[in-house]
Order: C-alpha cells, then structure tokens, then sequence
C-alpha cells in the first residue's frame, strides 16, 4: 500500500504561511548561499564548500576523515583508550552565538536516546570569545574551558571531537580583506586547538547564520555572509598540503565543514530553510532567538547523525550490525512513474530501508529520519518520510545525479542508478492516486478552501494547483524561462504564477484561471512543460453562473 504522507502531511499546511508579526526590513541580501549549485560568482570566486565548486569532501580527505573517526574511541582521563569506562569528548569554541546555539544542541543531543553512551558535549563557546581575542588573551576563555571540562567529568585528553563557529567583531575592511582577516585568526586557533587537547581528531567548522536584520555594528551583513570564504579557504589551504595544518603531524586537526548554516533570510534554501525576524534576537538582529537557536541545534544534530566521519563516535553502535537496505525503484512520489526531476519529491519504494517509521517534525528538512540517509552521487537527501519499505524525498538539486544510494544505521545499499529529467511535471491528487481529484485551493478566496467534488471551482477563478517536478533553473542562464501550459477539459489556462510552493522544499505550485468557458462536471487537468506532460488528474467544475 503506498503511503500518502506526502500529500498528506503537506496538505495540512498548506493554507496562509506565517509570517513575522514585526517589519524588520531587510529580508533578503540578494546573496547565494555558498552551496548553492548554481552559485553565481561572489566578487570574481565561484562558491562551493570545497574546491573546484564541490559541496562534497574530496576523496582523499574523505578517506583521511573516515581513518582518524576510527581513532575516536573512549579514553580515560590520561587519554588512553577504555572503551569500558572511558569517554569521548565533544567541545565546542567560539563566541556567544556559538554557546547560545550550541547550549541548545547539547540539550537535544543528550536526549537523543541513540547517542553513544560514551560521548560527552560540554559547550567551551563564550560570549565576546571572537576568534582574535581568544588568541590574542586567551587566558581566561581557557580557564574557563577547563573549569567546564572539570565539570563536566572529563579531562583535556579525552576531547576528541570539537566544533568551531567564529566571526569578527565590529568588521569594517571590504571583501576579500574581512575574510582574510579572519582567516589570519582562524589558523593559529585551529592550531591551539590541536596543542591543548592531544587527542583532538576532527574539527568541524560552521560560518554565520543570517546577519541581514542585524540594526547593530556587531557583524551584520555581508560579513556573516562572507565569513563561509574564512572557513572554506582554511579548509582548502589543509588540502592542499600547508604544513601548518598538517593533522599527520600533529599541528592541527583535520578540517571540515559541518552544517551551512546561512540563507538569504526569508528566501527557502533548497532544503526549506529560512531565516525570519522572529528567529533573530529583537535587541539586535544578530544574536539567534529561541527559535533560530533550535535551527541551528537541529542542523547540528542532523549532521552528526548522518555524516560518515562522526556517525561511528555520535550513534550508539547496534549490539548487530543491521540488514542492508534494498532500493528497488525510485518513481515521482506524484504519479509514480519513473520519471523526476531535480528539486522533486520523490518516492524510493524497496525492504529494509529503515528500521522504524519516521515523518518530518520542522524546516529545514532533515538529512537523517529514523537512522536512515539518502545520498544522491554522495549528498545527503532532503527527507519527508522513512518506513521499511518507502522513503519521501527531495531529489537534491545537484542532480546530475547518476546514482542513489540508502545508508541505514551506518550499512549502505547497492548503488540504485537514476536518470533526472529536467522537467517531469506531476499533480499532486487528494486521494493520491494519479488520476484522482487534483490537489487545488481557491487562491483568492478567504482561507483559500479546498476544490473538491463538493465545493467545485467556477469559471473564472483563480485556482492554487499543487504539484512537483517543474526542474530546476539555473539562473545564470539567461535563455527565457519554459512557462508550464495548464489545460482543463482541453482548454489552456491562464496562469499568473509557477514557483515554490514556500514552506515545502519539493513542492510546486502553479495559480491558474479556470477558463471562463469550461463545462460543468470533473475535468481532465494536465500541465507540460515542454515535451513533459504530468499524469492526468481531475478538476471538478461548477457550470457558469
């Protein structure tokens, strides 16, 4: 039986989106997240977490990672190994945003119930702790450090793991210079890092979240924006052979990015995150809300729990190993045919793909549900929804992607070959079927209801029709836009609107007018982009008035 939880869940929600109850002005910078994959150049550089535009770990750094994540492993106080009675460290540095979202985090990630019973977070960020007063006078942030490790129960030599998020304080030099700037402070503390604690490993980076609502000096935008160019550069400079970083030799640990964190306020990020107002300190724009630090706690939490190099030291390890996932066919999670497209939701129906059933609680969407990771050509799938037998997700808008793979509790699945297309228009229908009634809203009336069979739309209306697949468009490409063509009952539609459907990565929407000489009764309603033509749902239809 095919699970509706695709419509379903999103169908409830579906009606007016929130929207932040003050006018904070500046929404939107205009600015491309760093791993979006049609970056446009940033002052001349092309973006990508890692080089050569790649938002995937090189090979070689990936094999380095997965080899020293096998080093992590309980030690005793002395820093040797115990895998009875010793414990892992987690440890954060940074400033007051790093604390405040990190302090969150810990409380989530220590509820977690499949998190290995060894590891210990303890949160080293401070408030007014930038990167450049930490190694200029570090000498109190370090006491206190050590203050919260004694605490805690553990000793320097037991901190295996750490995350580092930092900015500049008062930034003023224009780009490249404010990231260089912190580049120059962001080397020597790697460096510290590794020579206070001996049995540091792995260090994962993050850069800013949203600044544009920022009313204060502190480190608006474009400087949060443009401290991802710190971390990235630092990043590439380990990976190509600088000495300084060298984690063989002991100099600094090996360098990573955890969660991107930033998007360009209120526009959704591929993966449905946004940035609001209200997920902003009011006293100063820049400082995370409750909400924002819930955001970025869930990001993390998301991260550990699906990344190849800190899953082995994060999850509780099963008493035995689990049963390989089995993909047998992925199919738009619409129509169910064979044919998506990038930015889609789709469906992976198969055995074994999860051990429990799991939904989505929130945006952005997480990467990992119930312990199970889609990796579309190595990245990590936006999810909706795991079961035993079916996943929702959203294709990842790379997709050039030639291959899936499931990863269930760390055991990964045989290579499932894809074939985006690059449209492959779907209807969403009520009762999930490919040629039920379609999922559509009035657009324009109060609450915009439901059309169903009941309460038909007329002629002349305005109609909000939910589907997926109309692609991805890379905007650099300034050829014309292929607007989708609406028919019902044979007839073209006007239409006003093609795009996201906001709160909902995957999903399409498209407002229509129903033609003003429809018949009455359930009319045929398709929409093609170009030669690609969705399934045929249905549209009931009141007569004129």
């Amino acid at each position: 039986m095919r699970r509706k939880v695709t419509l379903a869940v999103l169908w409830c929600g579906l009606a007016v989106p929130a929207v932040p109850a003050s006018d904070c002005g500046r929404s939107s910078t205009g600015l491309v997240p760093l791993n979006d994959p049609f970056f446009p150049p940033h002052h001349g550089l092309a973006g990508g977490l890692y080089p050569n535009g790649s938002n995937h770990r090189p090979a070689d750094h990936e094999a380095a990672g997965l080899r020293l994540a096998a080093m992590v492993r309980p030690r005793n106080a002395l820093g040797a190994v115990d895998d009875a009675g010793g414990r892992i460290v987690l440890l954060s540095t940074g400033m007051s945003n790093t604390t405040q979202e990190f302090s969150v985090f810990k409380q989530l990630a220590d509820r977690e119930p499949d998190k290995h019973p060894r590891l210990v977070i303890v949160d080293g960020a401070q408030g007014g702790a930038t990167a450049s007063a930490i190694v200029q006078n570090g000498t109190s942030y370090w006491a206190e450090v050590d203050r919260r490790l004694a605490a805690a129960g553990v000793t320097a030599a037991q901190v295996q793991v750490g995350w580092l998020k930092q900015a500049l304080a008062q930034p003023r030099l224009a780009f490249p210079l404010d990231a260089q700037e912190l580049l120059s402070w962001l080397k020597p503390l790697v460096q510290e890092l590794r020579s206070r604690f001996p049995n540091l490993r792995l260090l994962y980076l993050s850069s800013r979240i949203y600044a544009g609502y920022a009313s204060t000096a502190l480190n608006p935008e474009p400087y949060a924006y443009q401290s991802a160019f710190s971390v990235k550069w630092l990043i590439e400079a380990q990976l190509t052979g600088s000495a300084e970083l060298s984690y063989d030799a002991g100099r600094a640990p090996w360098l990573a990015w955890g969660p991107y964190l930033w998007a360009d306020g209120t526009t959704e990020r591929d993966d449905g995150l946004t940035w609001l107002c209200s997920d902003l300190h009011p006293s100063d724009g820049t400082h995370p809300a409750d909400s924002g630090r819930q955001k970025v706690a869930r990001m993390l939490l998301d991260f550990f729990k699906a990344d190849s190099t800190s899953r082995s030291w994060f999850v509780r390890q099963p008493a035995q190993p689990p049963p390989a996932p089995s993909p047998a066919a992925v199919v738009n999670a619409a129509s169910y045919s064979p044919d998506f497209a990038p930015r889609a939701i789709a469906s992976i129906y198969g055995s074994e793909l999860s051990a429990a059933t799991a939904s989505w609680t929130g945006l952005p969407l997480p990467t990992v549900l119930g312990g199970t990771v889609v990796r579309v050509d190595g990245e990590p799938a936006p999810l909706y929804y795991v079961s035993p037998g079916q996943i929702n997700f959203v294709v990842p808008n790379n997709a050039a992607g030639r291959e899936l793979v499931v990863v269930r509790e760390g055991v990964a699945s045989a290579p499932l070959p894809l074939s985006p297309l690059f449209a492959a228009p779907a209807i969403f229908t009520l009762d999930s079927t490919p040629q039920g009634p379609a999922a559509a809203r009035r657009a324009s009336a109060p609450g915009m209801p439901a059309v169903t069979s009941e309460a038909p739309a007329r002629p002349g209306e305005w109609i909000a029709l939910y589907l997926t697949g109309l692609g991805a468009r890379n905007p650099m490409i300034k050829a014309p836009e292929i607007l989708p063509v609406v028919r019902l009952g044979g007839l073209k539609a006007e239409v006003n609107y093609s795009g996201a459907a906001p709160g909902f990565p995957g999903l399409n929407q498209i407002n229509f007018r129903v033609p003003p000489a429809s018949p009455a009764g359930k009319l045929p309603l398709t929409v093609s982009v170009g030669s690609a033509s969705s399934n045929v749902a249905t549209l009931a239809v009141a007569g004129g008035s």
